[in-house]
């Protein structure tokens, strides 16, 4: 969970300085590749997503949850707000 959070941290200040990621982090980083994060809403979208692993892993989970995953939810709950600015390729 530490280095998950380090390469949050890392892409949210706009440098990854690692040459090895553990599977969970190319996951993570493919998923951010292929779901649309408007630049200017991504570190906020990061931030909610770490606290959702953060609570993911808090109720028993082994692995993190998908960026996408998470995303999907966040727009699944914005149905009856204001819509959210992602949308992933499946």
């Amino acid at each position: 969970m530490t280095s998950l959070s380090q390469l949050v941290h890392e892409i949210i200040g706009g440098a990854v300085r690692r040459h090895t990621f553990t599977q969970w982090e190319l996951e993570l980083l493919l998923d951010l590749q292929t779901c649309r994060v408007r630049k200017t809403s991504r570190p906020e979208v990061l931030k909610r997503y770490l606290r959702a692993v953060q609570q993911h892993f808090a109720q028993g989970a082994m692995d993190p949850l998908r960026l996408s995953a998470f995303l999907d939810q966040e727009n699944q709950r914005s149905r009856y707000a204001a819509p959210v600015e992602v949308s992933c390729a499946s």
